[in-house]
């Protein structure tokens, strides 16, 4: 066997084995999920929000509650829809939900495949980057996979926008379909700003034409959204839309910090592809759209209630740059044998999947007793909706507002926003104890944490409402508690 022979086997057993252990990180962080897909388990507290909601939304309610609500609704309303009629027809909204977030994660690692395809890089080097970011999302975004959250749903409108723009960036119908593609994604989920941003700069230094086109779809587009919006909701959308909250500047240091420890595989390959001076439009582009990222990312992981989601939009980009960089050194041979096929990239694989999967291996732990504890999770959650149901008398108030979607309660409630007006002083403490003096909220559920209740709400409403509600079960998701009024006439 020649020495060429050799190399190029060598290649494709390093190659393999770094697609290997990918599939193992995608294949064990996917049981979970679906393990979960139609269980009676709140994953998080977002699932029950967004259900009730996607419920006004195809009942006809009142989507955007008016500023003096206890209830809050800061998202844009397209998600609603589409998840409020697959709910529908199915029966149930957070169940669909968790559907709907799945097929979009995969839909987005489809795409980051076909994108590469369709610009030029090798079937390899496209199911490397498809995999890297799927390995990726199941891990470091690892809870929101398959939860009944809008994120995965406008990415891949987001990406299907990018798609649809690379393969005809000089064609009016591209131009508009991805301007309006992404313009949908945006009324899905706010502040998915970094592609569309990026490619109006890409387009801005490749063709003033199409920057035209595409500046003037997009505006056209957001006015008309804008108008169909105020002509629905009212001031009471923009009002939503724009609700305060506390800004932690400590809270995205740490998210950053976390974000670039977790990332520093894909950031690695992507300096040393920028250091090697193989500068093309790819390249170009997708350095643009990480760098775009990874400062909206980190200035938004500061606000209240943002988690790892603010840098979804890096790693989707991190992936893409990856990818490119060892598709850039894979093509290179080496300088003493220039015939010979190149090692390097397949080994640069190789490294960044190992380093992916060592990522993994320390989750395995915590992961394996969350789906050891499904099932007494959703006994517990069953018994918690049995009794909201009875005794909360459809308007309980839940701090995980799935479980009371399911116990068919009002929702009467925002936990997060209304501690939001608490504690950046819109609301006085009075409204604390308006809200909760026990006579119009019957139940109440709470956060198993006190930790995540004092997130929710200021320390001194928690304790209004231990003053004016005492136990009535405890649950491994959270005690539920009743006025003390009822309570002590239940103990005579």
């Amino acid at each position: 066997m020649s020495s060429w022979t050799r190399r190029s086997t060598s290649n494709l057993v390093l190659y393999w084995c770094a697609i290997a252990l990918l599939a193992l990180v995608i294949v064990f962080g996917l049981v979970k999920p679906l393990l979960t897909l139609g269980r009676f388990i709140p994953l998080d507290s977002n699932e029950g929000w967004n259900a009730y909601f996607e419920s006004k939304a195809i009942s006809g309610g009142q989507l955007y509650p008016p500023v003096g609500a206890l209830i809050t609704n800061n998202y844009p309303p397209l998600s609603f829809y589409i998840v409020g009629a697959v709910g529908y027809l199915t029966g149930d909204n957070i169940f669909a939900g968790r559907a709907i977030a799945l097929l979009s994660l995969l839909g987005v690692s489809w795409i980051i495949y076909s994108w590469l395809r369709s610009t030029g890089s090798a079937a390899r080097i496209a199911l490397l980057g498809a995999g890297t970011f799927l390995a990726y999302a199941i891990t470091y975004g690892r809870d929101y996979v398959a939860m009944n959250d809008p994120q995965w749903l406008a990415e891949v409108i987001m990406m299907a926008g990018l798609l649809v723009l690379w393969r005809g960036p000089d064609s009016t119908r591209h131009i508009v379909t991805a301007a309006v593609l992404m313009m949908a994604a945006g009324w899905t989920k706010h502040l998915l700003l970094p592609l569309p941003l990026a490619a109006s700069l890409w387009l801005l230094w490749r063709s003033r034409p199409a920057f035209a086109k595409w500046a003037l779809t997009s505006t056209v587009a957001l006015l008309l959204a804008s108008a169909l919006a105020w002509w629905l909701y009212g001031d009471a959308f923009f009002a939503g839309l724009l609700a305060p909250r506390q800004y932690l500047r400590r809270q995205a240091l740490f998210a950053t910090a976390g974000a670039l420890k977790c990332f520093a595989p894909l950031l690695v390959l992507w300096l040393l592809s920028l250091m090697r001076g193989r500068y093309n439009e790819r390249v170009g582009f997708v350095s643009l759209y990480l760098l775009i990222s990874g400062g909206v990312g980190m200035l938004a992981s500061g606000g209240a209630g943002v988690d790892v989601n603010a840098f979804f939009d890096a790693m989707i980009a991190g992936s893409l740059a990856a990818s490119l960089a060892v598709e850039m050194v894979w093509d290179r041979p080496p300088a003493a044998q220039p015939t010979a096929p190149a090692t390097r990239g397949p080994a640069a694989a190789l490294a960044l999947a190992t380093c992916i999967f060592a990522y993994a291996v320390v989750l395995v732990p915590h992961q394996l007793d969350q789906i050891r504890r499904i099932t007494p999770l959703e006994q517990a959650a069953l018994s918690d909706i049995r009794l909201i149901k009875s005794e909360g008398h459809g308007h309980a108030a839940c701090e995980l507002p799935g479980l009371c979607y399911w116990a068919r309660s009002e929702f009467m409630v925002d936990f997060f926003y209304f501690g939001q007006r608490l504690k950046t002083g819109i609301l006085p403490r009075s409204a604390c104890a308006a809200a909760f003096d026990g006579s119009g909220i019957p139940l109440l559920q709470l956060e198993s944490n006190p930790k995540f209740r004092q997130k929710l709400l200021p320390a001194y409403c928690n304790e209004m409402i231990l003053s004016h509600y005492k136990p009535l079960r405890e649950s491994s998701l959270g005690p539920l508690l009743v006025p003390s009024a009822k309570h002590s006439a239940a103990q005579r």
